[in-house]
């Protein structure tokens, strides 16, 4: 390994613990890193260019303004409003109930946004209920990622393996929405029968306090909550029908399937359009640029490809070895790091894999470590940003959980999932369907 190859892993293994410990934000650690890369020479400005998936940035950015503006709208507070009284606020069926929204929620949105809402709103129920709210809010963080890894815009990791891979919405429905589906079942099966007795409400419940509860109260902008509905309706639509009308000669991408009916919102939203861009989170688009520039640096000097290497020498004949490897492999690193970043660098792996090698088909490898990275960022508190989101929201509000009690209820859940998934893509490769 030559001095540049050494240096560029220098700066991709410091991104990375700096990114998990949480000391500095990790939007400057990884632009830090891409400009020491640029000042060593190592990747030139136009490469570092070349390296960032404008795809990832211009799906994940038409993504942003729509949620963004549904968010600001009191959508996300308004339904939870509903499904609670519907429950009759009922704890035991929100313990199932909100995570399968959330899950479901999660499979079409940002998890983040989700998780910021429910969160919250989950805390301030189960406090007058007089309702423990730790088991809950992890349910609802384990059933959003799991759902997240049913569609391509469910999880950051599925965006980034699917744009820089070239996997459509379509066939991460296909392929790992069946998988999600039963691990998020299983998981929430486990969630009811572990902590349905711990729900039992015995003290009287204030009932005036519920009734401040008031869905249309919730709900700030009707008119703009509706087109952000029907928008995010066209660009689901869209994403699904995207490789149709490709087909057809007209070159509507992913990122311009997002895109378009975005900036149509913001035209039609007025002077509301500035309240929403000023809310978009910039900073994670920057840290995944950032981030590009990093993985592409390790790619230019070859290290990847020697990675790819070294697991085509071990795994060679052994079919799946490799799968429950990458499945596995896949979650116990993002329980530790942030999968985001996991997820970029197992796409440069795993393409070399399969461009080197007749050992596996790339698809199969997708799923794998799509699976992996979603499912496995459950078992810590820093596995995946959802989690940050809802932890956070927990140490606000004062309610103690820590490390060792957020491990101890979910990594149960996150292993009877991972365990499903291993199965069912051991079957998909078998069946020959990925």
């Amino acid at each position: 390994m030559n001095a540049e190859a050494i240096f560029a892993s220098i700066i991709f293994v410091c991104t990375y613990i700096a990114i998990g410990m949480e000391k500095i934000h990790r939007t400057i650690v990884t632009i830090t890193a891409a400009l020491l890369l640029l000042l060593s020479g190592i990747v030139t400005l136009p490469e570092a260019i070349d390296y960032i998936s404008w795809e990832t940035i211009g799906l994940l950015f038409g993504l942003f303004c729509v949620v963004t503006a549904l968010s600001e709208t009191g959508f996300f507070t308004s339904l939870a409003f509903i499904m609670a009284k519907k429950l009759e606020y009922n704890t035991v069926k929100i313990l199932v109930i909100f995570p399968i929204i959330t899950g479901f929620l999660s499979c079409l949105m940002d998890s983040i946004t989700v998780m910021l809402f429910f969160a919250t709103l989950t805390i301030e129920l189960t406090r007058i209920l007089k309702a423990d709210p730790v088991p809950i809010i992890v349910a609802e963080v384990c059933l959003a990622n799991t759902g997240g890894a049913a569609t391509l815009v469910g999880d950051p990791p599925n965006v980034i393996l699917g744009t820089v891979l070239g996997y459509t919405f379509n066939d991460f429905v296909l392929h790992t929405g069946p998988v999600a589906l039963v691990a998020g079942a299983a998981a929430i099966a486990y969630f009811y029968i572990q902590f349905r007795n711990n729900m039992t409400v015995e003290e009287v419940i204030d009932y005036k306090q519920l009734a401040r509860f008031n869905p249309r109260d919730a709900i700030k902008d009707t008119k703009l909550m509706k087109l952000c509905l029907v928008t995010y309706g066209i660009i689901i639509l869209l994403l699904i029908i995207h490789p149709v009308i490709e087909n057809a000669g007209i070159p509507l991408t992913l990122p311009l399937a997002a895109l378009i009916p975005a900036f149509g919102l913001l035209i039609i939203a007025g002077k509301r359009a500035e309240m929403v861009l000023s809310k978009i989170d910039y900073e994670v688009l920057l840290f995944f640029m950032g981030l590009f520039v990093v993985v592409g640096g390790m790619e230019k000097t070859g290290v990847i490809p020697k990675i790819a290497h070294a697991i085509v020498g071990i795994f060679e004949g052994k079919p799946y070895g490799l799968i429950s490897t990458l499945l596995w492999g896949s979650a116990v690193s993002s329980s530790v790091i942030d999968n985001v970043p996991f997820a970029l660098s197992m796409a440069y792996v795993i393409k070399d894999v399969a461009a080197n090698s007749g050992l596996m088909a790339l698809s199969i490898m997708v799923w794998a470590v799509a699976l992996g990275t979603d499912i496995g960022g459950n078992a810590t508190p820093i596995g995946a940003s959802a989690n940050v989101v809802a932890y956070n929201a927990m140490q606000k509000n004062r309610i103690r959980i820590g490390w060792m009690r957020w491990i101890k209820i979910a990594v149960p859940s996150t292993l009877l999932s991972i365990v499903i998934a291993n199965l069912l893509i051991i079957l998909k490769y078998a069946l020959g369907f990925y």
